[in-house]
C-alpha cells in the first residue's frame, strides 16, 4: 500500500538498537492499561522500548512488567523519538528538559492539557477533535489542522472518523476503521505505533503509516470479529496491517 512504501526498512547486518529506540513516558496512579497499550502498539516496530512512568506507582510497574520487551528507566536514556502524555493523569511533564535532549517528540493524552501552542515548535501531536478544540479554540476542520500546525511550526495528527495530517503544508485525510474501534485504548496503541515508526522516519511518513494501520488493524478485525474486538486485538493485527515494501 501507498501509506507504508516510504517507511524505513531495517538494513540486512543491522545491529540491536540501530533500527529505533523508543522511549514512552506514560501511565499513572489512575490509568495503567494506558502505558500498557502504548507498548503493545509499540514493540513490533522498534528494536527497543524505554518505559518511563508519568507517575510512580507499583501497579503501574506490575502492569508494564508483564511486557518483556518494555525497559524500564528512571532517567532519560538515549532514544530517537519520545511519546508523552498517554494516561498520565495531573503528573507534569518536563518538556523543556525533553525538547534538550530529544529531536523528536510526540505529545498525546494528558499532555495535550499542559501546554500552551506556543510550546509545540518541532512536536508532533495527537489530539481528538474536543483536545483540538481546548488547545486552539478551533473546531478540527483539515484547513484548521493545517493552519494550526503552520502557526505553531509542528505536525498534527487530529484522530477521528477521518484522520486528518498536516505539517503546515501539506493535508492528508485518512479514511477507514469502524466504530469498533471506540474501545478504549485503540488512541493509546495508535500512539506507541506512531512512536515507534517515527523513530527512523519523518513526521509525515510515520503519522500517514501509523494512522493507516491503525484503522486497517480495526477492518481486518472487523471482518473476522464484527465490533467484537479491544485495543488489545488492535496491538495484535498491526504486523499484519502495516504492508512493508
Amino acid at each position: 500500500m501507498e501509506e507504508f512504501s516510504s517507511l524505513y526498512v531495517p538494513p540486512k547486518g543491522s545491529h540491536k538498537g540501530e533500527n529505533g529506540k523508543a522511549l514512552i513516558v506514560a501511565g499513572g496512579r489512575r490509568y495503567h492499561g494506558a502505558a500498557v497499550f502504548c507498548i503493545l502498539g509499540a514493540r513490533r516496530f522498534a528494536d527497543l522500548i524505554y518505559f518511563m512512568p508519568g507517575e510512580k506507582d507499583e501497579k503501574l510497574l506490575f502492569a508494564v512488567s508483564q511486557v518483556p520487551e518494555a525497559i524500564v528507566v528512571d532517567g532519560y536514556p538515549e532514544a530517537d523519538c519520545v511519546l508523552a502524555g498517554p494516561g498520565i493523569g495531573d503528573a507534569r511533564l518536563d518538556l523543556g528538559k525533553m525538547k534538550r535532549k530529544y529531536g523528536k517528540i510526540i505529545l498525546d493524552g494528558d499532555a495535550l492539557k499542559q501546554v500552551e501552542p506556543k510550546e509545540l515548535e518541532g512536536c508532533l501531536i495527537t489530539p481528538h477533535e474536543g483536545e483540538f478544540k481546548r488547545l486552539f479554540g478551533l473546531d478540527g476542520s483539515p484547513e484548521h489542522v493545517r493552519a494550526m500546525a503552520e502557526k505553531w511550526k509542528c505536525t498534527i495528527l487530529k484522530k477521528g472518523m477521518v484522520d486528518v495530517i498536516s505539517d503546515g503544508k501539506k493535508i492528508v485525510l485518512v479514511k477507514g476503521g469502524n466504530a469498533g474501534m471506540t474501545k478504549g485504548g485503540s488512541g493509546d496503541v495508535l500512539a506507541g505505533l506512531l512512536c515507534a515508526l517515527y523513530a527512523k522516519n519523518d513526521a509525515m511518513t510515520a503519522a500517514l503509516a501509523a494512522s493507516r494501520a491503525n484503522k486497517r488493524a480495526g477492518e481486518l478485525l472487523f471482518k473476522e470479529n464484527g465490533y467484537a474486538y479491544c485495543a488489545s486485538d488492535v496491538a495484535e493485527k498491526l504486523p499484519e496491517a502495516v504492508k512493508w515494501r
